[in-house]
C-alpha cells in the first residue's frame, strides 16, 4: 500500500508538469466582478460606503510581492478625486489578479507543477498530503493589506484590496483549481501525456466558459443561488484567518471534479475529450436547461460550487467587516 501511494504521488507530480504546459493561462471563474455583483447586492453595510474618494496606489512599502511584468495598474472606476463606492470597487476589481498581475514571474521551482507563476499564485493542487500553490497565501496578503489601508483612513485601497482577496478565494471554490483531473482519468491515460493534458484543457476551460455564459444570460436559477443568503460555510466566530478559509474552500471543491467530469462528458459531447487540441463548445447552440436534461444535472453540479463562491465571498467581507474595522 505504501509503495502504491508513493507511485500515485510520483505519478501526480508528474502529471502536473505535462498539464502545466497546456495551462499557459489559468483561470478559475469566469467574471469574477460580474458574478459577485449578485452577491453582495444586498448586503446592506457595504451600501454605507457609498461616497469613497479614488485615491492613488501609495503602498510601495508594504506592497512588497512582486507584480507580472506586464501589468498595469488601471483605475476603471474614475480619475483619482472622483468619488465611487464600495460595491463598485469590488465589482470592478475582483477580476484584477487576471489582468497579469501573476503572470512571467519566477517564484517557486514548484511553479511549473501548476501552469507558471499564475497557477503557482491562484491555485492549490492537491492529492493525500502533497499541496502544490499559494493560492490561500495570497488571499491572506491581499487581506492583511486591507487592513493596512483601512488603517490609514484609505477606503479606497481598502475594498480593492479586498476584491483581490475575494478573487482568490473564489478562485478556490472552483474544483479544477484544486486538482487538474480526476486521478483515474490520469491513470487511463498517463501513456498519452499529450492526449491527457488536451482532455484537461478542455474540461477545464469550458466549464469556466459555460458559467461565464449562463451568468452573462442572466440565468434565473443561477442568480438566484448567488443571492440566496445561505450560511456560512464556517462560523464566524471559529474562522481562523483568510489564509485557512482559503485551504478550506479548495479541500472541499476538489472531489468536486469526479462529479464534473462525466457530466462534462455527457453535455459537451465527445469533443471535449478531443485529444488533438484545445475545443471550445459552440456557445450559439446553448440555452437555459430543460428538466430532465443532462445540462440541468450539470447546472446543478457547477450550481453546487458557485453556492461556494457565493457563501465564501460573503463570509471573507464579514470577516473582514470585524477584523479590518469596517
Amino acid at each position: 500500500m505504501k509503495n502504491f501511494r508513493k507511485r500515485l504521488i510520483v505519478l501526480f507530480i508528474l502529471t502536473c508538469i505535462f498539464l502545466s504546459l497546456a495551462f499557459s493561462s489559468v483561470y478559475g471563474w469566469n467574471s469574477h466582478g460580474e458574478t459577485l455583483s449578485y452577491v453582495i447586492e444586498n448586503i446592506d453595510w457595504l451600501k454605507n460606503y457609498n461616497n469613497i474618494t479614488i485615491t492613488p496606489y501609495t503602498y510601495k512599502d508594504v506592497d512588497t510581492e512582486l507584480y507580472g511584468p506586464s501589468f498595469q495598474m488601471q483605475f476603471l472606476d474614475g480619475n483619482i478625486g472622483d468619488k465611487t463606492t464600495a460595491i463598485n470597487v469590488l465589482t470592478t476589481y475582483a477580476d484584477e489578479p487576471d489582468w497579469d498581475m501573476d503572470k512571467g514571474l519566477t517564484l517557486s521551482k514548484l511553479q511549473m507543477l501548476t501552469g507558471g507563476s499564475q497557477g503557482f499564485r491562484h491555485q492549490y493542487y492537491g492529492l493525500g498530503f502533497i499541496r502544490i500553490g499559494i493560492g490561500p497565501e495570497r488571499a491572506q496578503y491581499w487581506f492583511d493589506l486591507a487592513k493596512i489601508a483601512h488603517d490609514h483612513g484609505d477606503d479606497y485601497w481598502t475594498f480593492r484590496f479586498l476584491a483581490r482577496a475575494l478573487h482568490q478565494i473564489e478562485d478556490l471554490t472552483q474544483p479544477y483549481h484544486g486538482v487538474p483531473a480526476p486521478i483515474g482519468i490520469i491513470l487511463k491515460n498517463i501513456k498519452s501525456i499529450g492526449t491527457l493534458t488536451n482532455i484537461a484543457s478542455n474540461h477545464h476551460y469550458n466549464i469556466e466558459e459555460y458559467q461565464g455564459q449562463m451568468i452573462a444570460m442572466k440565468n434565473p436559477s443561477w442568480l438566484s443561488v448567488l443571492k440566496e443568503n445561505s450560511p456560512f460555510p464556517v462560523e464566524l466566530g471559529k474562522l481562523k484567518s483568510i489564509e485557512w478559509l482559503g485551504k478550506y474552500a479548495t479541500d472541499i471543491s476538489r472531489s468536486r471534479v469526479r462529479v464534473l467530469w462525466p457530466l462534462e462528458n455527457d453535455f459537451f459531447g465527445e469533443n471535449v475529450n478531443k485529444g488533438t487540441g484545445l475545443w471550445y463548445y459552440d456557445k450559439s447552440t446553448v440555452k437555459f436547461a430543460t428538466t430532465g436534461s443532462v445540462q440541468e444535472k450539470y447546472d446543478e453540479a457547477i450550481l453546487w460550487s458557485l453556492k461556494n463562491f457565493a457563501s465564501f465571498s460573503r463570509l471573507l467581507l464579514e470577516y473582514a467587516r470585524i477584523k479590518v474595522g469596517l
